[in-house]
């Protein structure tokens, strides 16, 4: 008996008790799953809820509402393309107000747009302007060549893109076969030009009341002799300010076309209001801006060469004496200077030196 108790197997209440454990977890775990499926069954009612809500208030279900805006056509797209224009050469700061201000004149617009690169966001250049009526492409058309922010833009009829128009011939397959004819000696087949052919024929400029200028306003004939004499304050002080004396200057030895005009090459003294008081030298050039006329002297003092500007109106110059003419004379003496030989002087203080001595003489 003792043999057969041992070989018995044990009865249920000897179960290891942690298999209890983990089927009472798995049951948690279906509990809580079942409890997550029933709360987005709710929240899914509720949507459904909702939206019919929204569909009542509208007055119809979406795809009714989808069907009454309708999708674009085909051959609405080229209806819209009949009625528009291809506005080329614009400025890349341009906008679609600017573009519709500038065709207003031509009829009501519907739709101004600007093409832009995809990857960078700038403008590429050009424009397209849809118009109400087809009517409005023919003035549309005269704003050719017409201005636009400092240009010049190009208005043509848009065309309508026909897909796989173009996209040629393909590359596989038989391409033809021998054509018969003599076509130049020895195999020489003569280049054929590919591309469209330039043309060099002149276009009309199209009439435009929009680029068209309105001539400037009349003026009067009583206000014309003041307009010739001038008026304001310069034309007071050219006139009443420079010193009769100088103004003699001007008209005689400053002058272009004066017989007593004075050459470059000439030795001139200046007396001046402050030091230097005297200064003699060489003309050596002359700058004639009529109340801004001005001359240069240059002269050696102490085996260095010097050279002053004076200005013939500047309240400085008291005095201009001629000490010596260049040219206007007979025989050698009387040649004119050339002005590169003036300015060689200044490489050559020996000369200068010698024509200083004798004007101090």
């Amino acid at each position: 008996m003792a043999d057969i108790d041992a070989t018995q197997t044990p009865t249920v209440e000897g179960v290891d008790p942690s298999i209890d454990d983990g089927d009472e977890f798995e049951s948690k775990e279906i509990q809580l799953m079942k409890q997550r499926v029933e709360e987005m069954e709710r929240e899914a009612k509720k949507l459904r809820e909702l939206q019919a809500a929204a569909e009542s208030v509208n007055g119809g279900t979406t795809a009714e509402s989808d069907q009454g805006v309708p999708m674009e056509t085909e051959e609405d797209k080229s209806i819209a393309d009949g009625r528009s224009v291809f506005v080329g050469n614009v400025d890349y700061g341009a906008t679609p107000e600017e573009i519709q201000a500038h065709f207003q004149a031509c009829g009501t617009i519907n739709r101004v747009t600007i093409l832009c690169d995809k990857f960078t966001g700038h403008p590429k250049g050009f424009a397209y302007v849809e118009f109400a009526e087809a009517e409005f492409i023919d003035a549309a058309l005269t704003m050719d060549n017409s201005l636009f922010r400092g240009r010049l833009i190009k208005v043509t009829s848009k065309r309508t893109n026909v897909p796989g128009f173009n996209r040629g011939r393909g590359r596989g397959g038989y391409r033809g076969g021998y054509r018969g004819g003599h076509r130049g000696g020895y195999g020489y087949s003569p280049y054929r030009a590919r591309g469209r052919q330039l043309s060099t024929n002149t276009v009309s400029y199209p009439f435009s009341k929009a680029v068209m200028l309105p001539p400037p306003p009349a003026i009067p004939a009583s206000q014309m002799e003041a307009l010739r004499k001038g008026k304001g304050i310069m034309a007071y002080l050219q006139k009443s300010l420079p010193h009769p004396t100088k103004q003699k200057w001007l008209a005689t030895w400053f002058a272009r076309r004066h017989p007593d005009r004075l050459l470059p090459g000439s030795v001139l003294s200046v007396s001046l209001e402050h030091a230097p008081t005297t200064f003699s030298g060489v003309l050596l050039s002359m700058r004639r801006r009529g109340p801004d006329t001005s001359f240069t002297l240059r002269n050696v003092i102490q085996r260095t060469g010097v050279e002053m500007q004076f200005f013939v109106n500047s309240p400085h110059v008291k005095d201009i004496k001629i000490l010596q003419r260049a040219g206007g004379g007979g025989g050698k003496e009387g040649r004119r200077q050339r002005r590169a030989k003036l300015f060689f002087l200044r490489d050559t203080p020996e000369k200068m030196t010698a024509i200083s001595a004798g004007v101090k003489a």
